[in-house]
């Protein structure tokens, strides 16, 4: 038998355990996992060096078209995923800003197909529920287009909503909407950005009057009781319908804390938290350091370690990015500059500086995080998420001791600026395959566009 490649060397990690051997892949798959000796003969040979081989990285949670057109999002922030060790990305905006308020299933077909010419990584698609409209159709979303999760933002009301020219999203539209997922059984996963924007409205009033525009405010405004609140309220409302729901960003104790409690007593809860969360505070930037805006805001180093207990005890179950990219931040104020961090390229390097090597969490549990769990959760385990015959050869070479300094104008994303800038990150991908195919080797993107594809799912 000769296959098309052979990875040897390695030191192959799953959620279980990890083993010394082998991966041998032909037309885009996994065929044989063992020694290296006992591996078929193959076209390529790839030396991975006794390195750790993972499962690609999936991000749950990414935004295209927030500040820059959709194609070109497709076009540079698919490399920046690669580049970064991501082969997978789920999308929570896409096809564009200016097509908020229609139908999914009239930009569906562009937007796929924008996928399919330029993307390096595969793409999954999330719907964002900002109308009436998008609620009634989420059946049509799941059997017609294999979209299976839905976005509902809780802060997006009054001032928020109207800047993006959308209706005020509220209570009734979200229980609405996760009684229409309790009946797609099984039902479908609702992802949910909680938030309690009226206690953040009088905040933020209370701070711009004091004449605050430091990085702190902004932190301020937006406090753990905003997010804990919100977190509370509607895991009450999931818990009345029985239907899952999966907290995006998490970023405080005080949320966490009210979603193990939940676990604890049976609630359907999914948690997912960033890698900005796990490694950076605001007291770690100047006063007036803009670039690090991100909703929810950075915290304290407490809320830190509570996430990555959380990570580490199983009720946080997912790491996303919630990543978008933006230039010309760092010109406004802290009140006016649009909130978000580009960390597709950082996401897998924090997890292993931060996490591994600082021995906070096992390399099967960084599997877990970054790559099961996710695969699981979006519907795309086991051919996605996993090191196993028969599962797509979606793959990353990890390098644990290899040392860089982050700087934005070494990565790949259109993002003018990275949060990390200047800092030492150690454990990095040194070389990234999607479907078989070599993507990124040695920090330099190698794959062709169109090698990522759209992965409709089912509810199985």
């Amino acid at each position: 038998m000769l296959v098309d490649t052979v990875i040897k060397n390695c030191k192959v990690v799953g959620i279980d355990g990890i083993i010394s051997g082998g991966i041998a892949i032909d037309e885009g798959k996994i065929v044989a996992i063992g020694k290296d000796h006992r591996l078929p003969s193959a076209d390529r040979y790839i030396d991975a060096a006794g390195n750790f081989v993972i499962p690609g990285v999936i991000d749950p949670h990414v935004h295209y078209s927030l500040y820059r057109p959709y194609e070109e999002d497709c076009k540079s922030e698919t490399r920046a995923a690669v580049s970064g060790g991501i082969t997978t990305e789920a999308l929570m905006t896409w096809g564009g800003m200016d097509k908020l308020l229609i139908s999914y299933k009239e930009k569906f077909e562009e937007a796929k197909n924008i996928v399919e010419r330029h993307a390096l990584a595969n793409v999954v698609f999330i719907a964002c529920l900002f109308t009436d409209q998008h609620i009634q159709e989420i059946p049509e979303y799941v059997h017609d287009l294999g979209i299976t999760q839905f976005k509902h933002c809780m802060f997006l009301k009054g001032a928020d909503a109207e800047a993006l020219g959308i209706p005020s999203f509220d209570d009734a539209k979200l229980y609405r909407a996760l009684e229409i997922a309790s009946t797609l059984g099984p039902p479908a996963i609702s992802m949910i950005h909680a938030e309690n924007v009226e206690i953040y409205y009088g905040l933020k009033e209370k701070l711009m009057k004091a004449g605050r525009k430091d990085l702190k405010a902004w932190t301020e405004a937006k406090s753990g009781i905003c997010e804990a609140e919100a977190v509370g309220r509607v895991i009450a409302v999931s818990d009345y319908l029985n239907v899952p729901i999966y907290l995006v960003h998490i970023s405080s104790m005080e949320a966490l804390d009210i979603a193990v409690q939940a676990q604890a007593r049976g609630s359907k809860v999914i948690v997912e938290t960033c890698p900005h969360y796990l490694s950076l505070s605001y007291k770690d930037f100047p006063e007036d350091y803009v670039l690090a805006k991100c909703n929810p805001p950075l915290r304290d180093k407490k809320d830190i370690e509570r996430l990555w207990w959380g990570i580490e005890r199983g009720y946080v179950h997912c790491i996303g990015t919630d990543h978008c990219a933006s230039a010309g931040k760092g010109t406004l104020d802290i009140w006016s500059a649009p909130a978000g961090l580009p960390g597709l390229e950082t996401l897998l390097p924090v997890m292993l500086s931060e996490g591994v090597n600082k021995r906070r969490i096992s390399m099967e549990k960084l599997v877990e995080v970054c790559c099961y769990n996710p695969a699981k959760v979006l519907g795309i385990l086991p051919q996605k998420g996993i090191i196993a015959v028969g599962s797509d050869a979606d793959l990353v070479i990890v390098d644990l001791e290899e040392s860089k300094i982050v700087k934005a104008e070494n990565l790949h994303t259109a993002s003018d600026f990275t949060p990390y800038e200047g800092r030492e990150l150690k454990g990095w991908p040194v070389l990234t395959m999607v479907g078989g195919n070599v993507v990124m080797e040695d920090g330099e993107i190698v794959g062709r566009p169109g090698v990522g594809k759209y992965i409709p799912r089912r509810l199985f």
